[in-house]
């Protein structure tokens, strides 16, 4: 039998897909049974019921799902009456995406159920817990943002030389600093 290897296996990307994946799986399952519909389409639901007259493009953006697929399930949720298309008043080219009554109707009744979902994790976490763990996942997000120039640009020279990586992109003057600040840690639940 070969020797496991010692390698890192929590790095925090992992660790977030996994835990995203698997809450995923839980509310999409209860979201199929309760109201026929998969978590994915309730995520494009609620983004266009909390921005009414976003475009494709923007909504994409939001949700992180790839255009192509995006506009394809946009168009299932049209055809189902959940999501109605019009034409941009300023730009004709551009497409504004808005719920029908029904995808209102469907995305507040979605909402305790959501709610529902986010309260079962107080089982393992407290109260503190939580809002740190949504605070800590809110500057990740803003910290994405705020340095995805500096690694574009970083993946540009690693990509011009694979052989010979740059060192890792510098981080902005002011997520270096926010970084210096460490996050309040709750006492642990008992």
């Amino acid at each position: 039998m070969a020797t496991p290897l010692a390698l890192k296996s929590d790095y925090l990307n992992l660790l977030l897909d996994l835990a995203s994946q698997r809450s995923r799986e839980r509310g999409n399952r209860v979201y199929e049974i309760v109201l026929g519909v998969p978590a994915r389409d309730l995520r494009l639901l609620r983004t266009i019921g909390n921005a009414p007259g976003l475009t494709m493009g923007e909504l994409a953006y939001q949700t992180t799902v790839e255009k192509t697929l995006a506009s394809k399930q946009v168009g299932a949720l049209v055809e189902r009456g959940l999501v109605q298309r019009q034409i941009g008043a300023t730009d004709a080219r551009q497409i504004r995406l808005t719920l029908t009554a029904a995808g209102v109707d469907l995305v507040q009744r979605a909402e305790p159920l959501g709610r529902q979902l986010e309260d079962s994790f107080r089982y393992w976490l407290g109260d503190d817990e939580i809002a740190t763990l949504r605070g800590l996942l809110t500057k990740i997000i803003e910290a994405e943002l705020a340095t995805r120039e500096a690694f574009e640009a970083w993946v540009q020279q690693l990509a011009r030389d694979p052989e010979h990586p740059p060192p890792a992109p510098p981080m902005p003057a002011a997520a270096a600093a926010a970084s210096t600040t460490p996050p309040t840690r709750p006492e642990p639940r008992r």
